[in-house]
C-alpha cells in the first residue's frame, strides 16, 4: 500500500489500479494517466447526502462518497432503477425548474480543485469578466465557504455557472439550470460551455438522479463489498 508518498505512484505496474482523491500533488499523474488511458479509480465526497460542503441534507451514518473509473465525476446517464435515489429520502428537495430569474451565480471552489485540474485559482474571476461580454445580467461570484445558503443565493437566478463544483449538481436539484464544463456530472442535464448563457435547458432529471445515486456509496457498502461489486 502507498500512502502519503506521491512519488511512488509513478513506479506502479500497470496491473495495479491506483485509488486516488483530490490532492494537488496528483495533477501530473492524472494528466499522464488520462493521456495514456491508464486505469485509475477516483474517489471524493458524494453527490447526495454527502459529508461536507452541502446545502442539501447531509449524510447519514458517515455520508456518501462518489467513486469513478478514469473520471472525476459521472460521465453518463445509465439505465438504472430508482431504488438508491428513493432510499436517500431526498424527493422533497427536488424543485421544479425555475424560469425567469435575473442574475447569474458563479460557483467558485477551493484551491485544491483548481490545482488538481491544472487551472488558475482565479478561474471564477476570469469567467465573470467573460460573461460580461455575453450578457448584461448581474453576476455574482459565490465563494465556496459563503455563509449565505445556496437556496437563498439562487432565488432570483437565471442560472448557475461552474466548472465542476458539486454546487452545480445541487443547483439542478433545486431547480436552477446550469452551465458547466464537460467533466461536471451536471453537464448531463445542463449546458456545456458558457457562450450561450441566455439559453438554459430544462431536461427531465429523474434518470440523472437515479444514476447519481448509483455512483456513490457509504462506508458500510465499502466494507461489505457492495461498492466494488457495483463499481466493476
Amino acid at each position: 500500500m502507498i500512502r502519503h508518498d506521491f512519488t511512488l505512484l509513478g513506479s506502479l505496474p500497470d496491473e495495479i489500479i491506483p485509488i486516488v482523491g483530490c490532492s494537488p500533488q496528483l495533477q501530473p499523474y492524472y494528466e499522464k494517466w488520462m493521456r495514456e488511458n491508464r486505469t485509475f479509480i477516483y474517489w471524493d465526497r458524494g453527490y447526495l447526502r454527502r459529508v461536507f460542503a452541502t446545502w442539501l441534507p447531509r449524510g447519514i451514518e458517515g455520508g456518501y462518497y462518489r467513486w469513478h473509473i478514469n473520471a472525476f465525476q459521472m460521465t453518463e446517464i445509465r439505465d438504472v432503477p430508482d431504488d438508491r435515489w428513493k432510499a436517500l429520502g431526498l424527493e422533497k428537495e427536488l424543485r421544479p425548474w425555475r424560469k425567469g430569474g435575473r442574475k447569474i451565480v458563479i460557483a467558485d471552489t477551493l484551491p485544491d480543485y483548481w490545482n488538481v485540474r491544472g487551472l488558475p485559482e482565479d478561474w471564477s474571476v476570469h469567467m465573470a469578466r467573460y460573461l460580461k461580454t455575453r450578457t448584461d445580467r448581474p453576476i455574482v461570484v459565490r465563494h465556496k465557504e459563503s455563509g449565505l445558503s445556496l437556496q437563498n443565493e439562487l432565488k432570483d437566478a437565471h442560472c448557475l455557472v461552474a466548472h465542476g463544483s458539486i454546487a452545480a449538481v445541487e443547483a439542478v436539484i433545486m431547480g436552477t439550470p446550469v452551465f458547466v464544463d464537460k467533466e461536471s456530472a451536471a453537464s448531463l442535464v445542463g449546458r456545456v460551455g458558457w457562450d450561450d448563457i441566455e439559453n438554459p435547458v430544462y431536461p427531465e432529471r429523474q434518470p440523472w438522479l437515479n444514476s447519481l445515486a448509483y455512483c456513490q456509496w457509504n462506508e458500510p457498502e465499502l466494507c461489505n463489498g457492495t461498492l466494488f461489486r457495483m463499481l466493476s
